[in-house]
């Protein structure tokens, strides 16, 4: 009997054991074929929602060259379009797309130019909603849901009907190049259009539901309806189809969902909990039916061998890509240390090269000035001419290794709005307005370009730091004439004549009056934790100054202490070039001699350092020839000993590369301080410190140069006053930076 009971009862479990394991597999094939389905659906409706919305947008982008059409290169103004031609063109363009049900454009004001259907006799202004409004205040596009009006809290004007009710509108701010506001075009799209392709897609399986929703839950088109105001949960955790219950109608749903890539919407498709349970207990009466244990273990083994390759083959991904990691970071590390070591290696060419330069053009020069015949000219033009190459080339050299040689080109601050735009926006703040008055008569000017640049972004970046709450960044600039004796004279340092003055002005918090002197010294900054070098006004200054300009800096709250309003405007003025409107310049009749300054030695003292032997002669031959004595050496250490035995040294001339343990800027630095008023000139044909020595005010003159540009260094260097720390000073052939 215990046997029989034993048989028996393992008769009737081993089967139901099987048919519990059958069923529940069966469940899950159902659940998944239904997902599969479901999730199907979802990416044919996205991939329709997509095309629909992109579609719509191309009809926004011809509205845009309708109201706004190009303007030819060096053509007059195109005219303001005809409104009824524009209302043909709309027509014509809800005639050939289906899913648009209607097309609006309106001006700037918000008045109605076009329609593709007439409006209604009240018209169908939007001046002063809230759509208008939020367009005028630079948002790029609006979607309106079915039913809701443009205004909150008001009628909709009723020539905008079709905003309501079975329609949902794209509304897009149409921007001049400018990026002023140039009118607002809405394109309604019809839910019959969607609820037609939902119920193409779910033809095989019409409990199936499809809703188009906004992400705030809002149905679009397609079902199911709501009840009252209820809105759907649009959070879609994944691209794999789940159970939920939708806020709408309280059903339980196996639902897919997607996010409209290009559009502020929501695709959900959802097959009902009782359309699966229904199919699932068809299959389960089967199963009751046949006993099939065999297909149940072969179900089971052959799910356990998909699982397991899947595993191995996730393995063997995660292998390959951590190789392919491996290979790209090895590949990179390479990569930059061939740069590193390339970079080292040019700036050493770049030094010796300036060097030969300068050895080879003195000499040029020195045998153009004595007797010569017409074929020994023509060799000194092309040796000169190959020197003028060879300077091209080192410029190049400093460029590849980002020592770039400062240029001085012509520009026109009328002509660069644009560029100045899209170099400031992205280093604001989304809460932070950038507003530009460049009237088209501007002078124009001879800047570093890449170098203005760089002070506009830095004075950006100050104005983006002081202003943590957001505001405006507002760019000025007109044509000045500064008179000798006047207060603009005095500020400026002494300026006189035409320039332009640029006023890069925040609404920020402003800067305190017991440092507003000291903004432009170098390494100064008020900012904490290391989030400022210091150097960002010096560069402006230096800029400025390399120009023949000045930089001032002026701020509310210094100027009312405690103030409610605050706000800091940095002034630069900028020399007028002296090119007429072609371009040429207005001086070359005269002679490059007329511009060199008369120097005489006097048999007074220079102290040459300079450590290659053929440059140091040369150097030294061009100082003697203006009257100087000099006293030469090669290191930094030796040139310190011979200042302190001759006390009769009157100039200090170094180059910034020296050999041995200090080079020429410390050595500079050093003279600097155990002689107070000693002037000194620095040479350099590699810019590795030359920013350095600028911003602590030295006089910089750049290898390679002759006697002419020696002559010129060496009068700003016995000037009565030194430069301005931080000012800088060129030769007129470019600092190396």
């Amino acid at each position: 009997m215990a046997a029989l009971r034993l048989q028996m009862a393992a008769a009737v479990l081993i089967p139901l054991g099987v048919l519990a394991a059958a069923a529940s597999q069966s469940w899950k094939d159902i659940t998944a074929q239904a997902g599969d389905r479901v999730e199907r659906i979802a990416s044919l409706a996205d991939e329709r929602a997509q095309r629909t919305v992109e579609s719509d947008r191309l009809v926004l982008d011809r509205m845009r060259d309708l109201l706004v059409p190009t303007r030819p290169a060096g053509g007059a103004v195109p005219p303001a379009p005809d409104t009824r031609e524009l209302g043909r063109a709309l027509a014509g363009m809800v005639a050939d797309t289906p899913s648009i049900r209607a097309l609006w454009l309106w001006d700037a004001d918000g008045r109605t130019l076009a329609a593709s259907r007439p409006p209604t006799a009240d018209g169908a202004d939007i001046a002063g909603t809230t759509l208008h409004s939020q367009l005028s205040a630079g948002q790029a596009e609006v979607l309106v849901p079915p039913g809701q009006e443009p205004v909150k809290g008001t009628a909709a004007p009723s020539g905008v009907g079709a905003f309501s009710q079975r329609a949902f509108t794209l509304v897009r701010r149409l921007s001049r190049a400018d990026g002023s506001l140039a009118g607002i075009a809405a394109v309604s799209m019809s839910p019959v259009h969607f609820d037609d392709f939902f119920r193409r897609a779910t033809r095989d399986d019409p409990a199936t539901a499809v809703a188009l929703l906004s992400r705030d839950g809002r149905v679009m088109a397609g079902g199911p309806v709501p009840a009252g105001d209820a809105r759907a949960d649009t959070s879609c955790p994944g691209a794999a189809a789940v159970w939920r219950i939708s806020p709408l109608d309280g059903r339980e749903r196996l639902t897919a969902c997607r996010m409209v890539a290009n559009a502020p919407l929501v695709v959900m498709v959802g097959v009902d909990r009782s359309q699966v349970e229904a199919a699932w207990h068809q299959r389960l009466g089967w199963l009751t039916l046949l006993t099939l244990p065999v297909m149940g273990i072969f179900c089971g083994t052959t799910l356990l061998a998909m699982r397991r390759a899947r595993r191995e083959r996730r393995a063997a991904k995660a292998l390959r890509g951590a190789e392919a990691r491996r290979e790209q970071a090895e590949s990179a590390l390479l990569r930059t240390q061939r740069l590193q070591a390339l970079d080292q290696i040019t700036g050493g060419i770049i030094h010796d090269f300036a060097n030969l330069l300068m050895t080879v053009r003195s000499g040029a020069e020195i045998l153009c000035h004595r007797p010569h015949t017409e074929p020994q000219r023509e060799v000194l033009d092309a040796m000169l001419q190959a020197i003028t190459w060879g300077e091209r080339l080192t410029r190049n050299l400093r460029t590849f290794s980002r020592r770039p040689q400062a240029n001085l080109d012509p520009v026109r601050l009328s002509d660069m709005a644009d560029d100045i735009a899209e170099l400031l926006r992205p280093a604001l703040r989304g809460d932070i307005q950038l507003a530009t008055d460049l009237p088209p008569r501007l002078w124009p000017l001879r800047l570093d370009r890449t170098e203005f640049d760089l002070a506009l972004l830095n004075l950006a970046v100050n104005a983006r730091d002081a202003m943590p709450r957001g505001g405006t960044l507002r760019l000025a600039a007109a044509n000045v004439h500064i008179a000798p004796a006047t207060r603009e004279s005095e500020r400026t340092g002494g300026l006189m004549g035409d320039f332009v003055r640029l006023t890069i002005s925040d609404t920020g918090d402003g800067i305190p009056a017991d440092i507003l002197d000291r903004v432009f010294d170098p390494f100064f900054t008020t900012k904490q934790d290391g989030r400022s070098t210091g150097l960002g006004l010096a560069q402006v200054q230096s800029m400025v100054g390399q120009a023949g300009g000045a930089a001032l800096a002026d701020s509310l709250s210094a100027r009312v202490p405690g103030a409610a309003a605050g706000g800091t405007t940095i002034t630069l003025y900028l020399p007028r070039s002296d090119e007429d409107e072609d371009g040429q310049d207005a001086a070359a009749g005269r002679s490059p001699t007329d511009e060199v300054p008369d120097i005489d030695g006097n048999g007074r003292q220079v102290l040459l350092v300079e450590d290659n032997p053929a440059v140091c002669k040369v150097m030294q031959h061009m100082v003697e020839g203006l009257g100087f004595a000099v006293q030469a050496t090669a290191t930094a250490d030796a040139a310190q000993v011979l200042l302190t035995e001759r006390p009769d040294i009157s100039l200090v001339l170094c180059d910034i590369v020296l050999p041995g343990g200090r080079d020429g800027l410390a050595l500079a630095q050093g003279v600097r301080h155990m002689h107070p008023g000693l002037p000194i000139l620095l040479v350099s044909g590699y810019g590795d410190k030359v920013a350095e020595a600028e911003s602590l005010g030295f006089v910089i003159v750049a290898k390679p140069l002759d006697s002419t540009h020696l002559r010129q260094a060496l009068a700003r260097c016995l000037a009565p006053t030194q430069p301005a720390p931080g000012t800088g000073a060129g030769t007129g052939r470019g600092i190396p930076r």
